[in-house]
This record gives structure tokens, sequence and C-alpha cells, in this order.
């Protein structure tokens, strides 16, 4: 279909900026409690810490396929047929999901719900990328689906216990299935964008894929992470509630650090911001390896996740920044969710029976090595601007 018959959509009115964050949030209904679905697949499911990682590592590779697709074929399409074919292809998935939990047929089905959330989640971060202020409506976005993600962290445990999988994956496809509402609001393609962010500079090949890698490596560390959580939470003796109540004190304050990032955004160098977001990570994570860790779990999960959601729509701002026409967003949330999905899957080759110290300092060391790629392209970016403004 030729863009030329597309009808345009306004990608900064209320309904569609609005649209984007709810589909942002359909897209991320398991991974954003992916803790505590990794640790309900052992306690619930009786899958080993391995297995109930590559579970959620095959879906995130589903997302992460999704993603790359996207980027690739996305702007030859109408993204609101995509879309609604997306939103089919996560309900089935799901639905699916529901009736084969512990059974040969689980993994694909967890695969197929990822490739059609995969499809939802580029989509909506592309979509927010268009507007006039992605670093706000980005920090929007987390806000609404960390919200979800603090309730449904909390509630799981007792959920999944009393209702099991059936319930949680039938809520995944209804949930899903709402998003049809959103499609008379969404743009057809990029062309839907009227404003180029005044800190974008001419795209240059190089500083992109130094860029690309840095976020590669930064979803890598949250991957890893992420889904060992609620592993580590109840390795160090804590009850199942306890690490939900503690997982849920931290996504409020993940919401914190996305409202700051909101109230920041334009009023401090994005560098500084990303370089304490990155490092302060690193530090927390390094405390769960202390000998008292068990005493700072909820310090750690807290610093962890509130950096995380302030942090990152500074580095994807940074990185759409690079491309005056914002087209390196798509690729960006590719390896983004590559990462993401990759965490889980390689922390599965990480885990031993002594503990979970060398996916610890996995995931220090991504974290490091996404400071060291996103340095470069950050630093030369503000001097092309400085040349811009004296020009």
């Amino acid at each position: 279909m030729t863009t030329t018959a597309r009808p345009h959509r306004d990608v900064n009115s209320l309904p569609a900026v609005a649209s984007a964050i709810l589909l942002g949030t359909l897209g991320v209904l398991s991974f954003i409690i992916q803790p505590g679905e990794v640790q309900g697949f052992v306690e619930f499911a009786h899958l080993s810490d391995a297995l109930a990682n590559q579970v959620v590592g095959m879906e995130m590779m589903g997302v992460a396929l999704a993603t790359i697709l996207t980027a690739a074929i996305g702007e030859r399409l109408d993204w609101r047929q995509v879309l609604l074919g997306a939103l089919i292809l996560a309900v089935v998935g799901n639905i699916a999901s529901a009736f084969c939990v512990g059974k040969a047929l689980f993994v694909p089905a967890r695969f197929l719900a990822g490739l059609g959330h995969g499809v939802i989640i580029s989509l909506s971060f592309t979509f927010v990328g268009l507007t006039r202020h992605p670093d706000r409506n980005i920090a929007l976005y987390l806000v609404a689906l960390l919200t979800y993600g603090a309730f449904g962290l909390w509630v799981l445990p007792s959920l999944l216990a009393h209702l099991g999988f059936v319930f949680l994956f039938g809520f995944f496809a209804i949930a899903t299935a709402l998003g049809l509402v959103t499609l008379p609001f969404v743009p057809a393609s990029s062309e839907g964008r009227e404003h180029v962010s005044p800190t974008a500079i001419a795209f240059d090949w190089k500083l992109a894929l130094l860029a690309l890698g840095g976020v590669l490596a930064y979803n890598l560390a949250q991957g890893i992470a992420w889904a060992n959580l609620g592993l580590i939470g109840t390795a160090l003796g804590l009850k199942d509630q306890v690490v939900a109540d503690n997982l849920f004190v931290s996504q409020v304050c993940a919401v914190v650090g996305a409202v700051l990032s909101v109230v920041l955004a334009g009023r401090l160098k994005r560098g500084w911001l990303i370089t304490v977001g990155i490092l302060g990570g690193a530090a927390f994570i390094a405390l769960l390896g202390l000998p008292t860790a068990a005493a700072l779990f909820l310090i750690s999960v807290c610093g962890f996740n509130f950096l995380w959601n302030f942090v990152l729509p500074f580095i994807l701002g940074a990185v759409g920044d690079l491309d005056l026409h914002g087209r390196i967003m798509g690729p960006a949330i590719a390896l983004q969710m590559t990462g993401l999905g990759l965490g889980p899957i390689l922390s599965s080759l990480l885990i031993t029976a002594t503990g979970y110290g060398q996916v610890e300092t996995a995931c220090i060391g991504f974290f490091i090595a996404s400071l060291v790629l996103l340095a470069l392209p950050i630093a030369i970016h503000h001097v092309r601007l400085l040349k811009q403004a004296a020009a």
C-alpha cells in the first residue's frame, strides 16, 4: 500500500498520545511483572529456575524478533493494519498459553504471544518518538505501565495461588483485545511527524552503531537482572509475598523515577543523567551480592528500578536525536527488546548451585559496557549541537 493513500493523523493530539501510552502498557503486560512470573513458574508450575528463565527468555525473543521485523519493513505497510494483526496474534498466543502451562506447547505459545506483543511495543514506542516531546511522552508512558506493574507484582503470588496461570493469561488476552479501540487514533506511517526535535542532528552511521550497541548492552543488563530479582529474593530466605511486597515498592519507586525524568527533561545534560543512571544501577545490583544482601534487598530493588525508569527516557531520547527523522528509534527498540530477551536466556546459563553471583557479575559488566558505548556518541552529539548553535 502506498503512503499517498494514507489519511493524516495528528500524532500530538491527546487521543493519539493516550493511544500510544495504552498500547505501550498492553505490549508489556507480561514483561513488566516478569520477576513475579518467573517466581510463579518455579513455585506453582514447578519449573526449575533455569527453565523458568528460558520460558520468559523465549517469549522475549519473540518480542525481539517482532521488533526487528517491524523496524525493517514497518514503513512499507499501513501501521494500523500491522497493529490489528499484532493484537490478534497476541490474543491468540495468550489464550493458547492459558491452557499449556507446563506442557510441551507452552514455550511456543509464549513465543507466539511475544511476537504479537513485540509489534505492539515497537509501534507504540515509534508513535511516541514521532511526537513533539518524546522524552516527556516516553516518561508518561513509563508511569502508566509501571503503575500497572506495581499492582500486578503485588497481587501476583496470591492470584496465582488461588486462580492459577489460566486466569493470568486469560486476563492478558482480554486486556490486549481492548487495544482495538486505539486503531482510529494511531498514525499510518512516520509521515505523521510534523516536528523535528530541536536537539536532533544529521544521521551518522558510525555514531548510530555505537549508540545502538550501548542500547543492546544496557538492556542485556536489565534483562538479566529483571528476570531474576524474585528468585534472588527467595534465595536470600525471603517469603514469596515478602518478595512481592518489595517488588511492589520498587515499582512505586520506578514511577517516581519516571516522573522525575519528566521534570528534569531539558533542564540538565543528558550525558550526566545517563552516567548516573547506569552506574547507579550497577551499584544497586552489586549490593545484592553482599553478605548482608537479605537486609538490603528492598533498597537494592528500589534503587535499581528507580534508576532504570529514570534513565531510560534519556537513553532513548539521546539515541533518537542521532537522526533528524527519528528513524533510528525503530532499530533502538528492536535492540532493546533483543537485550531484554537474551538476558534471561544468558542468565539461565549462569545460575549455579551456589547462587546468583555470576548472574550479578554479568549484569554489572553489561551496565559498564553500555556506558562506554554510549559515551562517545553522546559527547559528539553535544559538540555538534554547540557548533550548530554557533553557526
